[in-house]
C-alpha cells in the first residue's frame, strides 16, 4: 500500500517530488498517526540537534511545553521567566518569534524557545478562557525551578509546597520537615501539589515514600513488553540510589505519620499525579482540588539507522492499578477554585475534625 502511493506520486505528480523528503514524510506521518500525542520521527540531522544541549539553560524560560489534545500547551514553572511575564498553565503556543509553530513538534518547539540567558523570546499564545491571543516577551534566564519549601498557615499545622520535583527536592523536603519539627512539633499536614508538573522519578516516589510505610507500593509501569514493567517500592533503592543511602532517615518518624491532605489542580501532571493517587490508594491523605488530565506514560527513543523513533511505551499506574494516563486523578473533595485561598483553609478544617 505505502510502496503503491509512492510509486504513484513519483509518477504522476506535476512537480516531481524528492524521494527522501518524501520518505520521510511517511514516516513521520506513520509514527504520529500511531501515537498522536507523543510519537516523532527523527532524521539523523534532526536527531543530532535534539541531543545537543540547548544553549545557555535547557530550561531557559522555564516552561514546558506539552501535546494535550492535538495542542501544544504551555506550563509555566513557579516563579519563572514564563510565568512573571503572565502566561499560565493551558495556554497555548501559536508562534515563536513570529514564526507559526504548526507542523512542529513539542521538542522543536522547546529548542526554539531555549538560548542564551539573557536574549528576549516572542511568544504568541491562545489564552481559551478568554478566547483572546496574546503576545508577550519573555527573556531567557539561567532558571532553576523551586523544588520544596514549608510554611505554617495555621497553629499546628504546617504546608509543603512541592512545585516541581527537581533532584533537590527530597532533600529540600525532609530539611524543611525536620527542622519545622524541631522547632515546633506539628500535628497535620498539606501536601500542595496544584500546578506540579511532575520532574524527576526519584524525586517523585521519594514524596511519595515520605508518608507511607517501607515498601509500600509507590506506583507501577505497565507497557507493551513484559520487560518495560515495574514496580516502585518506599524503599532507599528506589529514591535514594543517588546519595547511597536513605534520604528519609533524617525525617522523625511521628512528622511523617500526621494526617495529611494532599491539593491538586488541572495543571496538577505526570509525578504531582502519580503521588496524589499513591497516598489517595493507600488512604494515607485527603486529596482536595480538581480532577488531574492525566499525564502519565511513558516515552522511549530508538535510535534507528538513519534516525531514530520516539514514542510511548508504557503508562504509570497507581498502587491499586489505575491507570493515570486518560483518566487522571480524582479529588476526595471538590472544590470550585483550587487556587481560593479558601482551599487551605478547607484543608485545615478537615484535618482538625
Amino acid at each position: 500500500m505505502l510502496a503503491s502511493a509512492f510509486q504513484e506520486l513519483q509518477r504522476s505528480l506535476v512537480e516531481r517530488p524528492d524521494d527522501r523528503a518524501l520518505l520521510i514524510s511517511a514516516i513521520k506521518g506513520m509514527v504520529r498517526g500511531a501515537d498522536p500525542e507523543s510519537g516523532e520521527y527523527f532524521t539523523a540531522e534532526e536527531f543530532e540537534r535534539y541531543r545537543q544541549p540547548a544553549q545557555g539553560d535547557a530550561g531557559a524560560i522555564g516552561a514546558h511545553i506539552r501535546s494535550i489534545d492535538k495542542r501544544f500547551i504551555l506550563v509555566p514553572l513557579e516563579d519563572s521567566p514564563a510565568a512573571q511575564a503572565g502566561i499560565v498553565f493551558g495556554d497555548e503556543v501559536h508562534a515563536v518569534d513570529g514564526v507559526r509553530v504548526k507542523g512542529l513538534t513539542a521538542s522543536a518547539i522547546a529548542k526554539q524557545l531555549s538560548g542564551e540567558p539573557g536574549t528576549p523570546v516572542a511568544i504568541t499564545y491562545f489564552r481559551e478562557s478568554t478566547l483572546t491571543v496574546h503576545t508577550v516577551q519573555v527573556v531567557r534566564s539561567a532558571f532553576s525551578p523551586r523544588g520544596a519549601y514549608l510554611s505554617r498557615p495555621a497553629p499546628g499545622v504546617v504546608q509543603l509546597r512541592v512545585p516541581y520535583f527537581a533532584t533537590s527536592t527530597l532533600k529540600q523536603a525532609t530539611q524543611a520537615l525536620s527542622d519545622a519539627w524541631r522547632a515546633e512539633p506539628f500535628k497535620a499536614l498539606i501536601l500542595d501539589l496544584r500546578g506540579c508538573p511532575g520532574g524527576t522519578v526519584e524525586s517523585t516516589v521519594g514524596i511519595a515514600a515520605l508518608f507511607l510505610p517501607k515498601d509500600a507500593v509507590v506506583v507501577q509501569i505497565t507497557g507493551a513488553n513484559p520487560e518495560s514493567n515495574a514496580t516502585y517500592r518506599a524503599a532507599p533503592e528506589f529514591y535514594g540510589w543517588k546519595t547511597g543511602g536513605d534520604p528519609l532517615a533524617d525525617v522523625p518518624a511521628q512528622a511523617r505519620a500526621v494526617p495529611m491532605a494532599v491539593l491538586i489542580d488541572g495543571a496538577t501532571l505526570s509525578g504531582g499525579e502519580i503521588v496524589a493517587a499513591s497516598l489517595q490508594d493507600h488512604k494515607r491523605a485527603l486529596v482536595i482540588g480538581r480532577p488531574t488530565i492525566g499525564r502519565a506514560s511513558i516515552q522511549t527513543i530508538r535510535p534507528l539507522q538513519m534516525g531514530a523513533v520516539k514514542f510511548t511505551t508504557g503508562y504509570w499506574l497507581s498502587p491499586l492499578g489505575r491507570k493515570i494516563q486518560g483518566s487522571g486523578v480524582v479529588p476526595d473533595q471538590l472544590v470550585e477554585d483550587p487556587q481560593d485561598p479558601g482551599t487551605v483553609q478547607s484543608a485545615i478544617a478537615r484535618l482538625s475534625k
